[in-house]
């Protein structure tokens, strides 16, 4: 079951990425503007799943049950198929690129506290050095 769950978590994630580069891809054609209410939802969808990607209960994802998963799955293939060679861009970025760009996203959330800012701006900068 934990493993149906990384994987439901996985392709969940990668929805979340699919979306974001049809947002970029949209952006950059001038199908939507960046003060266009769309991409600001879109950010705030993306910015609070980051947040809260990490505490879904597992008894939550067992729940949604199968009709769920499969529309995840069929939006991913869907979106691959959209976006084309664009979709695979994500696959060469490294695992910490994709940490310092959704740290960025969450950045732009307008809706984090303070300490909320602070800990992902020290988290950013930890990243950083390491890097």
């Amino acid at each position: 079951m934990e493993s149906n769950n990384k994987n439901f978590l996985k392709e969940l994630d990668e929805l979340i990425n699919l979306f974001e580069k049809l947002r970029q891809k949209a952006t950059k054609e001038g199908v939507i503007l960046k003060d266009d209410p769309m991409y600001k939802n879109f950010e705030l969808l993306a910015g609070n799943y980051k947040l809260i990607k990490n505490n879904i209960p597992p008894e939550l994802i067992e729940e949604m049950g199968g009709p769920i998963k499969e529309m995840i799955s069929e939006m991913v293939n869907q979106l691959k198929e959209e976006l084309g060679g664009d979709a695979s861009n994500s696959e060469t970025e490294t695992p910490l690129q994709n940490e310092l760009h959704e740290i960025d996203l969450l950045l732009k959330n307008g809706n984090l506290s303070e300490d909320e800012i602070n800990k992902l701006l020290d988290k950013r900068k930890k990243l950083n050095n390491e890097g």
